[in-house]
């Protein structure tokens, strides 16, 4: 506004800022290109500012529209509306949207299940995250629904048959081997009689000094916490049967 519009216009109350700073115009622009439900919802503080300056940036009124209607719709974790956001943005129909986040959700209990599995976490992390989550999170999924269909199958059936090779994800056995260098391919454990022993679950030697037992307990809490995609259940395993030794 020039001085001479500041000078023209009439005194409300309420003082006038020159916004210079670039981040700050991105984030006025975003938010200004809302549309009215979205902005309610951010005024009532029933959406995260950043969020909502997200769908003010990568969405059009009408693709705005129907993210609302399908969050709704269809009762979206909030860690994966950011995820149905991008796919609205890339002009992903609902359908692929939808399994998409199955296969979000089929990778987090495929994780958990492999995740003490060296070999295959290695194919995990290349079906999972230098394949899908690459094409996705790039824009680079096919836009000719039929080959859509087939990759998003492709990748459901690949997690599955990782999920499926885990020992961890039979019932009839319990994990008990070295979890600092373990393969699937090795000779799967046995049963333990009665409860599992602290160094067994640790996978250190009988004769591991109590400096190697710390050392290898800690490595453990960091690879099985759930907020680093460990397993809480073993989390929770190791981590009782180490305080009873102590």
């Amino acid at each position: 506004m020039s001085k001479e519009d500041q000078e023209a216009s009439p005194q409300t109350g309420r003082s006038s800022m020159l916004v210079t700073d670039v981040y700050l115009l991105d984030l006025i622009q975003a938010i200004s290109n809302l549309i009215p439900i979205w902005r309610r919802r951010l005024e009532e503080g029933l959406v995260r500012l950043d969020f909502a300056v997200e769908i003010g940036k990568k969405l059009t009124p009408k693709f705005q529209e129907r993210l609302f209607d399908f969050l709704h719709d269809q009762s979206i974790p909030k860690k994966q509306e950011s995820k149905a956001l991008l796919a609205f943005s890339f002009g992903m129909p609902e359908w692929a949207i939808l399994e998409i986040l199955r296969l979000y959700k089929q990778a987090d209990k495929t994780r958990e299940a492999i995740v003490m599995y060296n070999d295959l976490m290695d194919r995990f992390e290349k079906i999972f995250h230098e394949e899908f989550e690459y094409q996705f999170l790039a824009g680079e999924m096919p836009k000719d629904e039929q080959k859509l269909s087939d990759i998003l199958s492709h990748y459901q059936k690949s997690l599955q048959t990782l999920y499926e090779q885990s020992p961890r994800s039979h019932t009839s056995r319990t994990y008990s081997r070295m979890y600092s260098d373990s393969s699937s391919s090795s000779h799967p454990p046995a049963e333990p009689a009665g409860g599992q022993d602290l160094y067994q679950l640790l996978g250190i030697s009988q004769h591991a000094s109590r400096e190697d037992m710390k050392k290898q307990y800690r490595h453990l809490m960091k690879v099985l916490h759930p907020d680093s995609g460990g397993s809480a259940y073993l989390f929770n395993l190791v981590k009782k049967a180490y305080e009873a030794e102590k």
